[in-house]
């Protein structure tokens, strides 16, 4: 087990920059998700978790299986210049391929990019505890 653990409770943020048909470019920032957002992000989902016949748990679909878009991700994580959230339905505007980076970029800054929940998902197969000892 680790010795210690460091954490700021500073969000990780990237500057994003948007040129509307006006020619002018705004600033917007894309921030991680806090912890109650995330909470908003991981209820989105009706997943149970069962335990297979070798005794490891296994997330299930449940019934009612909901998607979370990409629209609905960003409302969580996309600010203006008055650091207020932008709403799904203004991010419903913006086109596809600028949608698609900003997506995966917000995923990446909370650390749920295909890459990191690779990484934890390796770290916790490995790991000898169930994490509740």
């Amino acid at each position: 087990m680790a010795k210690e653990l460091r954490f700021s409770t500073v969000l990780k943020e990237l500057p994003v920059f948007l040129t509307g048909k006006d020619n002018v470019e705004k600033k917007y920032t894309l921030k991680e998700l806090t912890g109650s957002q995330r909470a908003i992000y991981n209820a989105s989902f009706d997943v149970r978790i069962e335990m297979d016949s070798e005794g490891k748990a296994k997330a299930i679909a449940g019934e009612g299986f909901k998607s979370f878009s990409a629209n609905q991700f960003l409302a969580l994580c996309l600010y203006d210049a008055d650091n207020k959230l932008i709403s799904e339905e203004v991010i419903g505007t913006y086109p596809s391929t600028m949608l698609s980076q900003l997506h995966d970029a917000a995923l990446e800054l909370s650390g749920l990019d295909k890459e990191a929940l690779k990484k934890a998902k390796n770290e916790s197969e490995g790991s000898t505890t169930s994490g509740t000892e």
